[in-house]
């Protein structure tokens, strides 16, 4: 299963972490992985088209089967870019259940 933990203070997030495999399918045909993994990439492809991670308002890491991203520094953009990727988490968490559980919490 992909678990995906969203830290936010005072109504912004400052965190998503994505954990995990689906293993709806055998590796290379797992349409849940390859649909986190595209939506999680193209974010922070955007992110760095903007700057964001070069002018050091937070960070992130990249590997097989984990995604971590930290905000130390929002702006409204950057907020809406987020709030997309939480949205696409959620529509994939809400059509299979099963492969996908987002964690909310406020720190």
């Amino acid at each position: 299963m992909i678990r995906v933990l969203i830290k936010e203070k005072q109504q912004q997030i400052i965190q998503i972490t994505i954990k995990g495999h689906a293993l709806s399918d055998e590796f290379g045909k797992d349409l849940i992985c390859a649909s986190v993994s595209t939506v999680i990439t193209g974010i922070i492809n955007e992110l760095m088209k903007r700057n964001y991670f070069k002018d050091g308002k937070g960070c992130y890491e990249l590997d097989e089967g984990f995604a971590d991203i930290i905000i130390d520094d929002s702006d409204r953009d950057v907020e809406v870019v987020l709030e997309t990727l939480v949205t696409i988490l959620e529509t994939i968490e809400n059509s299979y259940p099963e492969y996908l559980k987002i964690t909310l919490r406020e720190v």
